[in-house]
């Protein structure tokens, strides 16, 4: 009785053996076991559960390990999620064996290791998987000061500003003939309080021309990827707007100036004609002062020739005539 007590409990725990490692090849979960997810962005961690044979889901569970805080649970044909969180199939039931979970708004925070334990009517199974969040820099933004109507030869400090990146970028600068000008720059990078970056740069031309006018900042990673790219043009003052001052000046001086000079022409215009027709009057005043006395010299001429001959001709009446 003893060896066969002995047969039939060694049986019995062989066939439990084996109905156990059955079970455990009969139901799989299938999952990635790496996924990098972007902050802001979702993130998929999937899992499909595989069986030889058609099986019934009773129960899914997702949780960080290490946390015990349940993130997502499917049990007794109800659904319960934290904020956040969901299964990746929309109407999900449990005759679909993609049990993915699936992050809407995935944070710094969100990095980490994850569980998935599901329970069927065939078998149980459990898997990982390692989520790492990365974050990329926003497209920069540039500013200068001065802003605007900048002369030529002045100073322009020109700035750069990126945000939301995962650890410290950095943030290039060239010309608008492919020079760098990184050295010349001062970089300055801030964690935020989401864990992420913020990085700020400023690069100073030194007595900036109109030859020059043409800059980029490239915002890389912390691997040297680049991730955005802003240009700027310094924007000079037009070369006449120096002289617009003084043209403006002009017109105004103009403005007065012209009724001034229209008055003294007028004025000049009548001292002239007052003083030709001065001229003219004592010209006129000569020759008429002039004309009586030539013609009275005349007039006692001719009156001297009369008396000279009336005189003769009074002679001759006067000679007594003697007669023989």
């Amino acid at each position: 009785m003893t060896s066969a007590t002995s047969f039939l409990f060694v049986a019995i725990h062989l066939a439990c053996i084996r109905a156990g490692n059955s079970s455990e090849s009969f139901v799989k979960l299938e999952c990635k076991e790496e996924y990098h997810g972007v902050y802001g962005q979702q993130s998929l961690l999937e899992c499909i559960v595989k069986a030889v044979q058609s099986v019934t889901i009773l129960t899914v569970t997702w949780k960080r390990v290490g946390g015990d805080a349940i993130l997502l649970e499917y049990h007794k044909h109800e659904n319960a999620s934290a904020l956040g969180y969901k299964f990746a199939m929309p109407s999900w039931n449990n005759k679909n064996m993609n049990v993915s979970l699936l992050l809407t708004n995935t944070k710094m925070a969100d990095k980490g290791v994850y569980e998935c334990m599901v329970n069927t009517d065939r078998g149980d199974t459990t898997a990982t998987i390692s989520l790492s969040v990365t974050a990329k820099y926003k497209t920069p933004t540039m500013s200068s000061i001065p802003e605007t109507n900048i002369k030529e030869n002045t100073d322009v400090t020109i700035f750069c500003n990126s945000t939301g990146g995962y650890q410290t970028g950095l943030i290039w600068w060239f010309d608008q003939f492919g020079s760098n000008w990184t050295r010349s720059a001062e970089l300055v990078a801030k964690e935020t309080e989401d864990g992420l970056f913020s990085l700020s740069s400023k690069f100073t031309v030194l007595k900036a021309t109109s030859s020059y006018t043409n800059y980029t900042c490239k915002v890389l990673n912390v691997n040297g990827a680049e991730e955005g790219m802003a240009s700027f043009v310094i924007q000079f003052a037009p070369r006449d707007l120096g002289s617009k001052a003084d043209h403006l000046d002009i017109v105004s001086t103009t403005k007065w100036l012209a009724p001034v000079v229209v008055i003294g022409s007028l004025i000049i215009g009548l001292l002239a004609a007052l003083l030709l027709f001065k001229r003219r009057s004592a010209q006129r005043a000569r020759r008429q002062s002039t004309f009586p006395l030539m013609s009275g010299h005349q007039t006692d001429t001719r009156h001297d020739q009369d008396v000279e001959a009336e005189g003769l001709n009074s002679d001759r009446t006067s000679i007594p005539v003697f007669s023989n």
